[in-house]
């Protein structure tokens, strides 16, 4: 799953894209709000989540990297 942007808290500052090690995250001209480029090409590293200063970004990561990094709650 590629990072989950809450539009509505957004500022379109670019710190999201430019932490991103593979640009999967752009800035929409129009709108002024980050959105995923590139959803299948994310690392789930959490680089742009650390670098909002909005907190407007949250990482879902698949269930098999859950289970293989042994977070799973169940």
């Amino acid at each position: 799953m590629p990072p989950v942007i809450d539009k509505d808290i957004c500022t379109g500052c670019g710190q999201c894209d430019l932490a991103c090690p593979i640009d999967v995250l752009a800035i929409d001209s129009t709108l002024q709000v980050a959105y995923t480029a590139y959803p299948d090409e994310c690392w789930h590293c959490g680089s742009c989540r650390q670098e909002c200063p909005a907190g407007c970004l949250e990482i879902n990561f698949p269930l098999r990297m859950l289970i293989c990094a042994g977070g799973v709650p169940y």
